[in-house]
């Protein structure tokens, strides 16, 4: 297994956003409204993990990347799969979120990464890209998430997939994304702080 990276054919890049999150918070919805703003690439550690275990295990791969209910059905062996990958190589899903949009990420300045969910996600991107580097953290309350379809799940929500990132980081930015929060003003000063 290859487990080197060139990160030098992305010399042209000048910012690389983290977003960090629980399941509900927004994440996807902020990412993509950045992209939108910003004519930036969205990248997804969890795509590469979605895809391998869908043809590893025969199952729609489509439908596990959409937001649909059917990877709920599987959410609890892809984190014990993902885990078991990452342990043998923590920066795995990093790497090949960035291959997998190789042809976008050699020309696309800006990142955005959308599902950061562990230290070593962080510090592989601080290991290659550390004046380029924005950590946001997404966060909405309980009740918020729960009136978007959040459930709370044994094993999943109190996995360390989850739960990580709850402490001991030092964030950029945090975008409250809460119905009664100004979403607007926030998305103003999360793209100031990107474009500085």
């Amino acid at each position: 297994m290859c487990t080197s990276f060139d990160s030098g054919k992305y010399s042209h890049l000048k910012k690389v956003i983290l977003l960090s999150g629980k399941r509900k918070c927004g994440k996807d919805y902020i990412g993509e409204k950045l992209a939108d703003k910003l004519q930036a690439i969205l990248l997804h550690l969890s795509e590469p993990l979605k895809l391998e275990f869908a043809r590893l295990h025969q199952i729609d791969g489509k439908e596990l990347l959409s937001s649909s209910s059917y990877k709920e059905n599987y959410r609890k062996d892809m984190i014990k799969w993902g885990e078991e990958k990452r342990h043998a190589d923590p920066s795995i899903f990093c790497r090949l979120a960035i291959e997998q949009k190789d042809e976008q990420c050699s020309t696309n300045p800006i990142w955005i990464v959308c599902d950061i969910r562990r230290y070593t996600d962080i510090e592989f991107f601080r290991k290659y890209f550390p004046k380029q580097l924005l950590l946001v953290r997404v966060e909405a309350s309980i009740e918020t998430r729960q009136n978007r379809g959040w459930v709370f799940t044994p094993n999943v929500d109190d996995s360390e997939s989850e739960c990580q990132l709850d402490e001991n980081v030092r964030w950029s930015f945090i975008f409250s994304n809460n119905d009664s929060d100004n979403f607007e003003t926030q998305m103003t000063h999360l793209i100031q702080m990107i474009q500085s």
